[in-house]
């Protein structure tokens, strides 16, 4: 179920996409947090509650009064697209080069002419991705935490009030890597992988726009995996935020982890193409 050799070479192939976002969200909390600090408290709670009409409420996830505050702007970070579209991007990309892009570049057969099964490879390759998720996600809270403890605002927000909000984008990285590499795993061309994957993201996106602004399309929202995304509702009462985490993260992570095993049985039972 494991190949050591398997594993480094999956490491190796992700380093350059783990070490940027690992730049990127080392820096992005900070930066947000700055930007959003010369913005006055009272200057920010007046346009919100009085210049947004209250309709868009059903958008944010939470009540603008509950935004209007230091913990509520700190939780605005983690449904910024600097930090979704990055997890949806490493989500993609190594989901796809789990079957369809080794298959695309000819690699998948020098790497089965060896003694390891399809089991192995599937699975060696989605531990790693898990792996490198929970690192990119441990990286992005510490960089937050530090930036809250230490920045402009610091004292007041206490940073561990952030960790729900860290574990929900675990959560969606490893999702769509488990549906990008059920995808992967029947297919023969990692680009179509990709255009899939992005067509299922836009989906989601108008799924989840279409269940909150429409009352009699509000089940539309139960279509998107985005609807399990909320990492701004979960920078509240700890207690709370904690029986929030174990809903979305358990939508989240047990479809990713439901599609990796899908996957990993279609990767073993498909007939591969033979090599151009």
């Amino acid at each position: 179920m494991f190949n050591a050799a398997i594993w480094r070479r999956t490491w190796g192939d992700q380093r350059v996409l783990v070490l940027s976002l690992v730049a990127l969200w080392t820096a992005f909390p900070w930066i947000y947090i700055w930007l959003s600090a010369q913005i006055p408290m009272p200057a920010f709670q007046d346009v919100l509650l009085r210049a947004i009409p209250q309709d868009w409420q059903r958008l944010s996830g939470v009540p603008f009064s509950e935004v209007a505050t230091h913990a509520g702007r700190v939780a605005l970070a983690f449904v910024d697209p600097v930090v979704v579209l990055a997890a949806t991007v490493f989500g993609i990309t190594r989901g796809s080069d789990a079957v369809s892009g080794p298959l695309e570049r000819g690699t998948m057969e020098m790497t089965l002419a060896q003694p390891v099964t399809r089991v192995a490879v599937f699975a060696s390759q989605a531990l790693a991705t898990v792996a490198a998720a929970a690192v990119l996600s441990a990286v992005l809270f510490g960089a937050a935490a530090t930036a809250v403890a230490l920045g402009p605002w610091a004292g007041k927000v206490d940073p561990s009030r952030l960790v729900p909000a860290a574990c929900n984008v675990f959560g969606l990285m490893v999702c769509i890597a488990g549906l990008a590499a059920c995808v992967s795993a029947a297919d023969s061309y990692r680009w179509r992988t990709i255009g899939i994957m992005c067509g299922f993201y836009v989906f989601s996106i108008l799924a989840k726009l279409v269940g909150r602004l429409s009352d009699a399309l509000g089940w539309c929202g139960y279509l998107s995996i985005l609807n399990a995304y909320e990492p701004q509702r979960l920078v509240g009462d700890p207690q709370t935020a904690w029986r929030l985490l174990l809903a979305y993260d358990g939508v989240l992570l047990g479809i990713g982890l439901a599609a990796y095993v899908v996957g990993g049985w279609i990767f073993a039972k498909r007939d591969l193409p033979a090599p151009l």
